[in-house]
């Protein structure tokens, strides 16, 4: 329940990534539910992130007439020049940070993007202001969790994407440490299997030679496990000639060698019906034509993309990764497997190309797990409710 507040808090939520993504996304989504009328202007939110890789998120909060302010993060890359880059202005763009916070009064600073958004959280305890952190992955560099280690202890809060996100992070922080669970939000009136979308000329032509299409979305990375996602889709073609196998996501400059020893390896296997189609300002389309969902992933926390793909009904299978389990039971809303096991995958699939009502079954049951435990608003309530909590027991 939604408490009666006091006054208006003003929110800086910190991202140092500008790139599209889960992290990206929740702050959209959060910030767009919180400015609409029911809920009486309560909370202030000003985005801050960088200028590099945003235009495409930028785009997006224009949209909602969304505040942001531009600023000079510089990121850190396995490129040597680029580490002494970062750790030569790390100071310098902290104290322009911490400056900055003070100087617009926020109440309260969310860092979102992960344990290596460190410069918020010091910029925010610089400049005296009650913070949280959010912590969205389940895996991370030793380096990036000794640093964690230390500056946990200073933080004031921090809010988890999924209970094994929290399980990862608090081995590493202090227990006396205020915590909040939220996982991702999904927008469940906008994900609706039955509102009409127009669909491109390819997939259009699968859908009348009655092709089954198998896909993802995803930005093309590693931990993505796109490799056996490849063996997979090997194997599925084998079974069944009228498969077609689709990847709906970005490839950043940072991945372009991974794309092209992926694409390396689909010439090798000889494949002619496994399809990288790039990043879509709307996936919807996608998800409504694809026949069942696939997440390969070696790690998550709480991935949005497949909440997405649930709420358009779509049949699941899934690595069993992040909280995956914790709302996807075997043969009920989805199927789980363990990481890399390419025989399971297989069998989960087959069956499921060969059984459209089972598809439909599955579909029907993912969603209505969707709209119990993600839906928007629920995630709204709960920010709501935990920036009030940290203004609060701090003020």
């Amino acid at each position: 329940m939604i408490k009666n507040f006091k006054r208006r808090i003003r929110v800086a939520n910190i991202i140092e990534e500008g790139r599209l993504g889960g992290p990206q996304m929740r702050m959209f989504l959060v910030a767009s539910t919180l400015g609409k009328s029911n809920y009486n202007n309560k909370v202030d939110i000003t985005f801050i992130l960088p200028k590099k890789d945003s235009k495409e998120f930028r785009e997006r909060c224009d949209t909602i007439s969304v505040k942001y302010f531009l600023f000079p993060f510089t990121m850190i890359s396995r490129n040597w020049i680029n580490i002494l880059k970062y750790i030569f202005l790390f100071p310098f763009e902290v104290l322009k940070l911490a400056n900055y916070l003070n100087k617009n009064s926020f109440d309260v600073v969310h860092v979102s993007g992960g344990s290596r958004q460190i410069k918020g959280v010091i910029a925010a305890k610089l400049a005296k202001i009650k913070f949280v952190w959010e912590m969205n992955d389940t895996q991370a560099p030793f380096f990036i969790r000794f640093i964690f280690f230390f500056i946990s202890k200073i933080t004031n809060s921090f809010v988890f994407a999924s209970e094994r996100t929290k399980e990862y992070y608090e081995k590493l922080t202090p227990q006396n440490k205020k915590s909040f669970l939220i996982p991702s939000p999904v927008n469940t009136s906008f994900y609706d299997p039955t509102k009409e979308f127009p669909f491109e000329e390819f997939i259009k032509q699968n859908i009348e030679e009655k092709k089954t299409i198998i896909g993802t979305v995803a930005n093309v990375s590693p931990v993505k496990d796109f490799k056996l996602f490849l063996k997979i889709a090997e194997k599925l073609s084998l079974h069944s000639s009228k498969v077609t196998f689709i990847v709906v996501g970005s490839v950043h400059n940072s991945q372009k060698k991974y794309y092209e020893d992926l694409l390396d390896y689909i010439k090798k296997l000889g494949m002619k019906n496994f399809f990288f189609l790039g990043t879509r300002a709307d996936v919807r389309p996608f998800l409504k034509a694809m026949d069942i969902y696939v997440c390969s992933s070696k790690n998550e926390s709480s991935p949005l993309s497949l909440l997405e793909a649930m709420s358009m009904e779509k049949a699941i299978v899934s690595t069993d990764v992040g909280d995956v389990s914790k709302f996807i039971t075997n043969g009920d809303n989805g199927f789980l497997v363990k990481n890399g096991d390419e025989i399971a995958f297989v069998n989960y699939i087959k069956k499921l190309i060969d059984n459209e009502i089972l598809r439909y079954n599955l579909g029907k049951s993912a969603r209505e797990v969707v709209k119990q435990k993600f839906d928007l608003k629920i995630c709204t309530d709960n920010h709501l409710d935990m920036y009030q909590k940290i203004f609060d027991q701090y003020k």
